[in-house]
């Protein structure tokens, strides 16, 4: 415990400091101060402590915490005891009032500092039930306590002008590499010898200004320790003035920024790093602050993404709202509105530059919220992605439309056919799919070559396109298919009135490399949603229509009837009996004579095969050879047929009948087969046949890509007396080549043109001059199909030899035919 004379001389420097810090302001101050020594005496307080309490003091000696509730005065003891040892103390208490009423006060206790010991405590007190009145005071007095907090960092002092001394901080003399105990304080001059050379003269002035003109200042210096080593500190003070204007103190704090600076310079590095490396990145980076509506960031990126000046950008925060495509700006806003809450967006789309190029961009905006949640900041990159999406698009492209026509292939078709499909189901309207198979374009391909077949498809998909419009899609669905979609068409007599306007284009000329190529198409018609309600089954079902239409005949249309489904089911298990009808004896034959024009008597006859199927009866040629020829069963068959045939003229010799040639229609793929002139001669050995009354009749289509190995066999036989037919001249190739090279026994002309025979038009012409080529080769001329007299005279007439038709005979049965050739004439 501190002696009376100890306690005495404590109590006037207190006294002394109070008079230094003006102790008419302490009186009149709003809030409650009281000055304490200390044993805890209060020594001193002003009127609005008097007020807050309610109690008077000035009678005799009271300490601080008698004031105070019995609750909490160990409370405000310790934290006394606590300011005493140099600490800065708040706390809130109860005390109390003269009134007899609870009061509460929340207390900040302030140790007295003088010589680095504690002289006392300032009690500053104030209503805690007045908190919200009183925030700016207590804002001021937190300003200083702050300031207070800091000197451990912050080193602070001051000049007494009127005593001409100067006191500093502990942490002052840190900074300057000072022992804190040495209570050394400089002179100004001696401070100067601190400072490097170059910044003396700048201090100098700055302390002088002050002390003569009262303004505060502020300066950046380097300080030299006496050990050498050398601090960056940022100095300001404030002057403190009398009544008459007079400086009288200078307040000043020290701080040393050496660190920070350090750090402030590699900020600045690393700044303008990042800002080299925003300005050469492709994309744009920039930055919104939405509390004051302003870009505070815009790298070059952005400004050459869009092309405009950088300074304007950041100029007009929305600027960039204005070069967005006019079509992508609804989703563009709608997308922004996601930032409002929290979350981040990307989005593509379509710019106008100022150039008026248009561009695509990818923008990605990042929002930064408050503590509240309120959106505050807005940080985004925007990349030009036009190349890729141009890549991208090019790919798109690439995977749905045709290579050779440019065409939409069937991936796109269908996908725009579900599309339209959804769009006709809403709007209960009808649509039309067209399927069109090209006649002969593999023949082309096959003749010509790859090249000139894929040039004219360009040239029929050309043509075409004319009828591409919004509402309508065109598109290459198969090697030799074009499908087209048509909405709101239904009619039959729409259809119709299409279906020929698209044979009037398909069917025309097109020439390529000297060639005159000519096609024709077979189209398949279906209705949605009559005849399906999606894109599967109208394709299906429009396929099904076209391939009616080429068993009807070609530059033809069908639409789809649920009947044709029926003939599919009756297709499938046509080929399905087709592999037993052998082995069940379902086959048989019958003939049909050729004769002579004028005399009618017998020159030959026709083996013509038939199937009697189990279910569905006499099932016609039409039907089963193509499904033959499919599934390589008419190898069989055609051996079938040759064994057949030599039986039964084996057996009309055998009844003594004067037997005449008998042709066989024999496919290309069996004249391939390996083994084909050795078996027919076996078979002809094994009845003991005449080569000579075999004749075998193939089409040009059988031939044309297998010539020469075609030639060998046809050679082979020919020299053993079997003879070949060139049947259904004029409907083929009609290559004169293939007359010369494979020197034919007979040419037969097909029924189409005997049937316009007597038509005076172009198939006429036509055949007259096939009757004239045959006699000017020499060879061997039947007309097929002959069936009215006005057509047995024309061929007459122009000296057709032999026919062969209805108005002589239709095929029939060996036993007729038995009996016709004991007649010999017919």
């Amino acid at each position: 415990m501190p002696d009376k004379n100890t306690k005495k001389d404590q109590s006037i420097i207190i006294m002394k400091h109070l008079d230094r810090l003006n102790t008419q302001l302490l009186k009149e101050y709003s809030e409650g101060i009281f000055l304490i020594n200390c044993e805890g005496d209060i020594m001193f307080s002003n009127e609005a402590a008097f007020k807050l309490t309610g109690n008077e003091h000035k009678e005799k000696s009271q300490q601080l915490t008698a004031l105070i509730h019995k609750s909490k005065q160990q409370q405000a003891q310790d934290r006394f005891q606590l300011a005493l040892k140099g600490e800065k103390v708040q706390f809130s208490t109860i005390i109390h009032h003269k009134t007899k009423k609870e009061l509460y006060l929340y207390i900040t206790l302030i140790p007295i500092i003088v010589n680095e010991q504690v002289a006392g405590v300032y009690a500053v007190c104030r209503d805690d039930s007045k908190e919200q009145e009183r925030s700016n005071h207590i804002s001021q007095l937190e300003t200083h306590l702050k300031m207070e907090q800091k000197l451990a960092n912050v080193g602070s002092w001051y000049y007494d002008v009127m005593e001409d001394k100067s006191y500093w901080s502990p942490q002052l003399y840190n900074i300057c590499g000072l022992n804190p105990k040495q209570l050394f304080t400089p002179s100004l001059k001696e401070v100067l010898q601190f400072v490097n050379r170059c910044d003396q003269k700048r201090l100098e002035t700055a302390v002088m200004e002050a002390l003569s003109t009262g303004e505060s200042y502020n300066i950046e210096y380097t300080l030299i320790r006496p050990n050498g080593e050398e601090r960056t500190v940022f100095e300001q003070a404030d002057a403190l003035v009398d009544e008459q204007g007079n400086v009288i103190q200078l307040i000043g704090v020290v701080h040393d920024i050496t660190e920070s600076k350090v750090i402030t310079n590699e900020l600045k590095q690393k700044e303008q790093q990042f800002q080299t490396i925003y300005n050469n990145l492709d994309a744009g980076i920039w930055s919104v602050d939405l509390q004051s509506n302003e870009m505070i960031f815009c790298s070059s990126g952005v400004s050459n993404i869009y092309g405009e000046d950088a300074a304007k950008l950041l100029g007009n925060r929305d600027l960039w709202k204005s070069f967005i495509h006019p079509e992508d700006k609804l989703a563009v806003e709608k997308g922004q509105h996601q930032l409002q809450k929290g979350k981040m967006i990307r989005q593509q789309y379509r710019i106008f530059t100022k150039t008026g190029e248009m561009k695509w961009v990818k923008d990605r905006c990042i929002p930064t919220l408050d503590e509240n949640g309120k959106l505050v900041r807005i940080d985004g990159i925007v990349e030009d992605i036009t190349a890729e999406k141009k890549y991208i698009d090019q790919i798109e492209y690439l995977a749905t439309h045709d290579y050779v026509t440019n065409l939409p292939n069937r991936r796109k078709f269908e996908r725009e056919l579900k599309t339209f499909i959804r769009q006709m189901k809403k709007e209960r309207c009808s649509l039309a799919v067209f399927y069109l198979g090209l006649n002969r374009f593999k023949h082309i391909n096959d003749t010509l070559g790859h090249d000139v077949g894929d040039r004219f498809l360009q040239c029929i998909a050309n043509r075409l396109k004319k009828f591409v419009t919004p509402s309508v899609l065109l598109a290459r669905v198969g090697e030799d298919e074009l499908a087209i979609c048509f909405l709101s068409l239904a009619q039959i007599n729409q259809c119709q009135k299409l279906a020929t306007a698209l044979f009037q284009e398909i069917e025309k000329e097109i020439t390529i490399d000297d060639f005159s190529l000519y096609v024709t198409a077979s189209i398949g018609i279906s209705i949605y949603p009559h005849d399906g309600e999606d894109v599967k089954t109208l394709l299906t079902n429009a396929n099904l229509a076209m391939r009616r239409a080429k068993e009807i005949g070609r530059s033809d249309w069908e639409l789809y009837s649920p009947l044709m489904d029926s003939e599919t089911y009756k297709s499938y298990h046509l080929e399905k009996g087709l592999r037993n009808a052998l082995l069940q004896d379902e086959f048989f034959i019958e003939y049909q004579p050729k004769v002579h024009t004028n005399s009618r008597e017998i020159d030959s006859i026709e083996a013509l095969i038939r199937w009697n199927h189990p279910e569905w009866g006499r099932v016609s040629p039409e039907d089963f050879i193509p499904l033959a020829e499919e599934t390589n069963l008419i190898i069989e068959l055609g051996d079938w047929v040759i064994d057949y045939v030599c039986k039964q003229l084996q057996q009309w010799k055998s009844q003594g009948l004067q037997v005449v040639p008998v042709s066989i229609n024999v496919s290309s793929k069996h004249l391939l087969k390996r083994g084909f002139v050795e078996h027919v001669q076996q078979t002809l050995a094994h009845y003991n046949i005449n080569p000579s009354f075999i004749e075998f009749e193939v089409t040009e289509s059988s031939i044309i890509q297998h010539e020469e190995h075609v030639k060998k066999v046809m050679e082979k036989l020919k020299k053993i007396g079997v003879t070949f037919a060139l049947d259904d001249f004029g409907t083929g190739f009609s290559s004169l080549s293939h007359l010369k090279d494979f020197e034919f026994n007979t040419l037969k002309i097909d029924k189409t043109f005997i049937q316009h025979a007597t038509d005076k038009g172009k198939q006429q012409a036509i055949t007259k001059g096939i009757l004239y080529l045959a006699h000017a080769l020499n060879m061997k001329v039947i007309a097929e199909g002959v069936e009215t007299k006005g057509q047995l005279e024309f061929l007459q007439k122009h000296e057709c030899s032999f026919i062969q038709g209805y108005i002589v005979s239709q095929p029939s049965a060996p036993q007729k035919i038995a009996e016709y050739l004991k007649k010999r004439f017919l």
